[in-house]
C-alpha cells in the first residue's frame, strides 16, 4: 500500500552511478499505492540534476556547481521516474496519469517523443549500454521495455503487484524490481526478457540500491519501517536493518562505504555502513516528508527531495545544516513541450 496524491518532485542527477528509483509510501491505514506521490533520484555524469514535478508536470534542471534551478520544460501528466541515457543523449520520464513515457531531446532542449506504456508508469531505468530503458507500470504489474534507439516499446514482461523502483546490473544481464503490494523483488533475465525469480523482502518494498561490487541489494519496505539486505548470490534476504518510518528511497554514497535512506515519516536520513549493516548515524532532512537523498560526487553534499513541500533541500554533510531550499513551484518560466 502507498499514499498520497502523485506530486512529489523526483530527482536525477547527472553524475555516474545506478538509478534508484523510489516511491513513498505511508504508514498502515493510508491511502494505497496507487494514489501516492513518488520522487526518485539517479545519476549521471555532466554537472546537472533532473528533477521531475508532478504537480507542474513538469522537468527541471538544477546546476550543481550552483544549486540553481536552469531550466524547465512541461511533459506528460504526473511525471514520477526520470532516468538518462548513458551518452546524455535523451532524458525519460514516466507520466503516471497519461500512462506515457516523454523523451526529452536534452541538447534541444524539447520533448520529441511520447511513448504509450502500461498502466500507471512509475519508476524508469535505462540499461547500462544505453539500449533499453525498464519502466515499471504499478497499475497493470508489469515492465514496459522500451528500445531506445528505435523510441517503442519492444517488450512487456509480467512482474510483483505494483511495482516500484527498477535497478540494472553494472554488466545490464540483470534488473530487479521492487513489487510493493507483493511484498517482493522480481529478478528479471533481461536476454530472456522475464522474470526468473521473485525474493520475499518486507511491507511495500520501495526503493532499492545495489552496493558497488553488486553482491548484495538493499530495499527500503516502507511500511515494516526496515531495510532488507539481499544476497545477490542466492538471492535470500541475509539481514533485515531496521531504520526510521516509512523508509523510502535508498542510494549508495560515491565510494560504496554507505547506504542512505530516506524516512518520509520522521523527517530523517538513516545512514547505513554496508560493511557492519548497522545504522551509524541518523539525520534530520531540514524538510518534511523526505522520500529520496542524493550525494553529490564528493560527498559533500546531499540532496533531499521532499513530498509535501514539493521542495529539494540541499544538507552539507559535515556541519549537517541547510545550505539551500529549492521550491520547485518558482523560479524560471515553464516552456511548453514545442518550446527550446
Amino acid at each position: 500500500m502507498k499514499i498520497y496524491s502523485r506530486t512529489t518532485p523526483v530527482l536525477i542527477g547527472l553524475l555516474a552511478i545506478s538509478a534508484a528509483y523510489l516511491a513513498i509510501g505511508p504508514s498502515m491505514g493510508w491511502a494505497s499505492h496507487k494514489n501516492q506521490n513518488r520522487s526518485h533520484l539517479t545519476e549521471g555524469g555532466s554537472g546537472y540534476f533532473y528533477i521531475t514535478n508532478a504537480k507542474t508536470n513538469s522537468l527541471t534542471v538544477v546546476d550543481i556547481s550552483t544549486m540553481e534551478i536552469t531550466k524547465r520544460l512541461r511533459v506528460g501528466e504526473r511525471p514520477l521516474g526520470v532516468s538518462v541515457t548513458p551518452d546524455e543523449h535523451y532524458a525519460m520520464i514516466s507520466n503516471f496519469d497519461s500512462n506515457s513515457v516523454s523523451v526529452v531531446d536534452l541538447s534541444k532542449w524539447k520533448v520529441i517523443k511520447n511513448i504509450s506504456v502500461g498502466t500507471g508508469p512509475d519508476g524508469i531505468a535505462i540499461s547500462p549500454d544505453g539500449r533499453r530503458a525498464y519502466v515499471a507500470n504499478s497499475d497493470s504489474d508489469d515492465i514496459s521495455v522500451i528500445d531506445v534507439h528505435r523510441l517503442v516499446v519492444e517488450e512487456t514482461i509480467p512482474v510483483g503487484k505494483s511495482p516500484d523502483g527498477v535497478v540494472f546490473t553494472g554488466d545490464g544481464r540483470l534488473a530487479y524490481v521492487t513489487n510493493c503490494d507483493s511484498n517482493d523483488v522480481s529478478v528479471i533475465d533481461t536476454k530472456r526478457m522475464r522474470a526468473i525469480k521473485n525474493i520475499g523482502v518486507g511491507l511495500v518494498p520501495e526503493g532499492i540500491v545495489l552496493t558497488a561490487d553488486e553482491k548484495r541489494a538493499y530495499v527500503a519496505n516502507n511500511i515494516s519501517n526496515d531495510v532488507s539486505v539481499i544476497d545477490l548470490s542466492t538471492n535470500t534476504v541475509i539481514n533485515t536493518i531496521p531504520v526510521g518510518t516509512a523508509p523510502a528511497g535508498v542510494s549508495l554514497s560515491p565510494d560504496g562505504s554507505l547506504v542512505f535512506v530516506a524516512n518520509e515519516r520522521d523527517n530523517t536520513l538513516s545512514v547505513i555502513d554496508v560493511r557492519s549493516d548497522a545504522v551509524v548515524r541518523t539525520i534530520e532532512t531540514k524538510g518534511s516528508f523526505p522520500v529520496h537523498v542524493l550525494l553529490t560526487p564528493d560527498s559533500r553534499y546531499a540532496l533531499v527531495s521532499h513530498r509535501d513541500s514539493r521542495s529539494v533541500t540541499v544538507l552539507d554533510m559535515e556541519s549537517l545544516q541547510l545550505v539551500k531550499a529549492m521550491d520547485l513551484d518558482l523560479g524560471l518560466a515553464l516552456k511548453g513541450a514545442d518550446e527550446k
